[in-house]
């Protein structure tokens, strides 16, 4: 009993922390893999691996090769794919190695669970848990259901956070060309048609003979893009300016303007 009891306050401490900082899903798992004592696979639905964690004692020469593509066994994905309820206490005696050239794995007594994660009602990833040689005592499988509650709840909350930079970078872009004069509209539009990337290099004079401007319209477009950090510029002397666009809904934004043009500035 008191292993389990240090068991779940370590849980509960990696969960506070979680709560207030971020941690990397791989680093997640490494902590959680570390206190449960088995291997933690993350998987979309479509099998592709994107973040687990290998116990020590389980690591085997093939360990690395059969993690190269980042991919979920196909038996597995079988059984989460026909399943939205917790796949438990699964047992295979001479278990397949998961690496496609070795025929069987080194070790035997492969036992293993299947959690589904959630979100808006639809199945978004899963968690496997895998152990050799000893069973999930009734013990380890409420570490499990408390391990994959966590993982959940980072996942779902480091979505939210995803979700809300978007928002705020697309916000961001829309202040900033709103702030535009018209002449910098068109100058900042001729930027990005000669960038054609994500970066390259252009001449104001260029520019400002192209969109019938000054070279300090073009100048001044380029500062005040710069300063609200959706572009980074460097001078080339006689090269011209490097720039190179940190926020994408610049292109999406300017492009919209030339669609529907709002109040001239």
């Amino acid at each position: 009993m008191d292993n389990i009891v240090s068991k779940i306050h370590r849980l509960n401490t990696v969960f506070s922390r979680s709560a207030t900082t971020f941690i990397p899903l791989d680093a997640l798992c490494d902590e959680l893999c570390g206190i449960i004592g088995c291997n933690i696979y993350l998987f979309n639905t479509n099998g592709h691996i994107f973040a687990y964690s290998v116990a020590q004692k389980f690591l085997c020469p093939y360990t690395k090769c059969s993690l190269e593509n980042e991919e979920l066994p196909q038996y597995y994905m079988d059984f989460f794919s026909k399943n939205n309820m917790s796949i438990t206490d699964m047992y295979e005696e001479h278990p397949k190695c998961t690496y496609a050239d070795v025929k069987h794995c080194l070790f035997r007594n492969r036992y293993y669970s299947m959690y589904p994660i959630f979100s808006a009602f639809k199945k978004v990833a899963g968690i496997l848990f895998i152990r050799y040689e000893e069973p999930f005592s009734e013990s380890d499988k409420i570490l499990c259901e408390y391990t994959c509650a966590i993982v959940s709840i980072e996942m779902l909350r480091q979505e939210q956070e995803k979700i809300q930079h978007l928002s705020m970078e697309a916000a961001k872009a829309k202040l900033a060309v709103n702030s535009l004069t018209f002449s910098e509209k068109k100058a900042a539009r001729a930027i990005l048609e000669a960038i054609k990337g994500d970066s390259g290099e252009v001449f104001l004079n260029s520019i400002a003979c192209k969109t019938y401007t000054t070279p300090s319209t073009v100048s001044g477009a380029l500062k005040k893009l710069e300063l609200a950090t959706l572009i980074v510029t460097r001078t080339r002397g006689v090269k011209g300016k490097y720039i190179k666009i940190l926020n994408q809904n610049l292109r999406s934004e300017l492009e919209e303007y030339e669609r529907n043009p709002r109040t001239i500035s």
